[in-house]
């Protein structure tokens, strides 16, 4: 990624030489840089406040009554996954995060959730079902409250930040039901052919 940057920079600024304005990339360089701080400054109050209360949750065992919740759902996307491993309860962890609106605090959570999956599932080179299934649960990523949007929408002016509700849980909803189809459908062809 900071190969891609360093090539981007280095175009901009042969372009910016080319056509004689190099003046308007370092403004928007230096404007860009204030509005950067500013936008980090007006969330990381909304990211502290939620990252605070995750580790409430984690340090309270409420992990262990949400993931007693959660089993149902998850038990039928994850059906071959042993609901008492520590996979398992990274993953509601993940999934708790994302409920909440917590992309960045998800973030950490879904990594350490994958490493699980990986030893569970013994996986060397190509993903398994379980990791498969996880990536796009965690794409969809199910907010029952959008912390991070509403703030930045409340950053930007918004009057009511969390009427975007209904069409956040209708599209993530929509797009985990239709991954989770499709995920059960590949692998049930996958296994077909290989036993051919």
């Amino acid at each position: 990624m900071s190969t891609i940057i360093v090539i981007i920079t280095i175009i901009s600024i042969i372009m910016g030489l080319y056509n004689n304005s190099l003046n308007n990339i370092t403004y928007s360089v230096m404007d860009n840089c204030d509005k950067s701080i500013q936008f980090l400054l007006s969330i990381a109050g909304t990211m502290a406040l939620w990252g605070g209360l995750m580790n409430i949750v984690r340090e309270s065992k409420l992990d262990e009554k949400i993931s007693s919740v959660l089993k149902p759902v998850l038990k039928l996307i994850f059906s071959k996954l042993n609901l008492n491993s520590k996979a398992y309860r990274a993953i509601t962890m993940n999934v708790t995060a994302n409920l909440l609106g917590l992309g960045n605090a998800a973030t950490p959570l879904g990594i350490e959730a994958m490493k699980e999956l990986k030893i569970e599932d013994n996986v060397k080179a190509y993903p398994s079902e379980n990791i498969a299934l996880f990536t796009l649960l965690n794409t969809a990523s199910i907010q029952l409250i959008p912390s991070t949007i509403a703030a930045l929408r409340f950053s930007h002016g918004s009057k009511n930040p969390m009427d975007i509700l209904p069409a956040v849980l209708i599209s993530s909803f929509v797009s985990l039901f239709c991954a989770v189809v499709l995920i059960k459908i590949t692998w049930k062809n996958r296994k077909r052919k290989t036993n051919e």
